[in-house]
């Protein structure tokens, strides 16, 4: 799973961090830069979660995919993996986010089969 994280980082400049967490807010992996505390990101991932699967089922009637914030210092981009667990990926702000994404669901399907 490391192994994964270190290859959506080195294949995009754009991000600058990315973990695995649980549906309950666990990390399970994450690389992450030193300054951002990993709990922190694991708890607001699940709360972001809640609001997105809220939103994605009352307004469109389906399950959450994917969500994201964007800050002055850049994006926080939540992907579904699987039913338990949630990509998160921190991103600069000039991000191209198109690329982003696509680099995204290719590491979504690798880590789906191994959750």
């Amino acid at each position: 799973m490391q192994e994964i994280l270190r290859n959506l980082r080195s294949v995009s400049p754009d991000i600058i961090g990315s973990a695995m967490v649980s549906t309950d807010g666990f990390i399970i992996a994450s690389l992450l830069p030193n300054e951002i505390d990993e709990e922190l990101v694991s708890g607001m991932a699940a709360a972001l979660l809640g609001v997105g699967e809220r939103i994605a089922h009352e307004l469109m009637g389906g399950a959450m995919e994917q969500t994201y914030v964007r800050g002055r210092q850049g994006y926080v981009i939540l992907n579904a993996v699987g039913a338990e667990s949630l990509l998160i990926v921190l991103t600069t702000p000039d991000a191209k986010l198109g690329l982003v994404f696509l680099d995204i669901r290719r590491r979504v399907t690798e880590l789906s089969k191994i959750v």
